[in-house]
């Protein structure tokens, strides 16, 4: 029989095609210095001004608490609780939290002041959010409930939080190393939850979950957010997002940015970090870069990076205004 000649291996080397735009935006950035993240500043600040402004706040889980806003207290409450639901497509989000308030009457300081477990825990039997279910409200009012008798309010209880020393603490964590603002406000964040929860840590998966603890290494970013809805205040009424209930506790300076996939996604075409986790050191490191960019207000660049992600606009629109040898570094 005869045998076919085996096929002939071309072993002359292609020519090295050029990297697309596309797939060298998918590539880990190079580090920068600072002169080249302060040459990207002035493209960031105009998309802050573009996305925080009122309007923000009609497709956003912030316009929850909005509702509440002429009483400080409803306010507070409703924007930890719609924090904690804060997962998910944001629809889904106000519409959810917006079933729990009409389970209290749409008076969500009264409830809480007068829940009773036994009782009210019928209200929430049928109340299912993905990893969430009736039992982990019960937990939830009951322990809100306890914190507002205790301290009047969350930012005082998070202001204990951050000055008490870590022998009071009810599970270990980093504390002050180093007295930098993200190990203070980790130390905050775990004090907060520890005595928040209390008993009640180890309950439930969905309670694990709607309670992510800074010592488990995530970026925490539901409590971030909260954490910039009560600490950020715009003077500017045109530009006016946060509330800025919280003026003992926290400066604005001190926070972190709320890290969610839309932060993550610019952070793989921009470099602000070289990790690609959605981790507490991820979000200190972005943070560390916008601190550079306006040290009194960093997460102010939360706006700019979640909007821009949300409307799958082009990375080239960043980079456009800046010379061609910083864009060239940065491609």
């Amino acid at each position: 029989m005869h045998k076919s000649a085996p096929p002939v291996l071309n072993l002359k080397k292609k020519p090295r095609e050029k990297p697309s735009q596309a797939a060298q935006l998918s590539a880990p950035v190079q580090p920068r210095t600072t002169e080249e993240w302060l040459a990207l500043a002035p493209a960031l600040d105009e998309l802050v001004r573009q996305y925080k402004i009122p309007a923000y706040v009609q497709s956003d889980p912030i316009q929850i608490p909005y509702r509440f806003v002429e009483n400080a207290q409803a306010c507070e409450l409703t924007a930890f609780i719609t924090a904690l639901f804060s997962y998910g497509r944001r629809d889904l989000i106000i519409a959810t939290v917006s079933q729990l308030l009409q389970l209290t009457e749409n008076d969500p300081v009264g409830f809480m002041e007068n829940f009773h477990p036994q009782r009210d825990a019928k209200l929430f039997q049928h109340f299912v959010y993905r990893f969430n279910k009736g039992p982990d409200l019960v937990v939830l009012w009951e322990r809100l409930q306890w914190a507002y008798r205790e301290y009047e309010s969350l930012e005082n209880l998070f202001a204990w939080a951050m000055a008490a020393p870590m022998k009071n603490r009810l599970s270990k964590g980093e504390g002050l190393a180093g007295g930098l603002p993200s190990d203070r406000l980790k130390h905050g964040i775990s004090g907060f939850i520890d005595a928040l929860l209390g008993d009640h840590q180890a309950q439930s998966y969905g309670l694990k979950f709607l309670f992510a603890h800074p010592d488990k290494g995530g970026a925490c970013k539901r409590f971030n957010m909260f954490l910039r809805w009560m600490v950020r205040q715009d003077l500017d009424l045109d530009g006016k997002v946060d509330f800025g209930l919280w003026r003992k506790t926290l400066k604005p300076a001190e926070l972190l940015i709320p890290l969610d996939t839309h932060e993550l996604k610019m952070n793989r075409h921009l470099g602000f970090s070289a990790r690609t986790d959605g981790s507490w050191q991820t979000a200190r490191e972005m943070t560390d870069v916008f601190r550079l960019l306006c040290p009194e207000d960093p997460v102010k660049y939360d706006y700019a990076l979640f909007g821009f992600s949300l409307d799958r606009r082009s990375i080239s629109e960043i980079l456009a205004e800046n010379p061609p040898e910083i864009l060239t570094k940065v491609l």
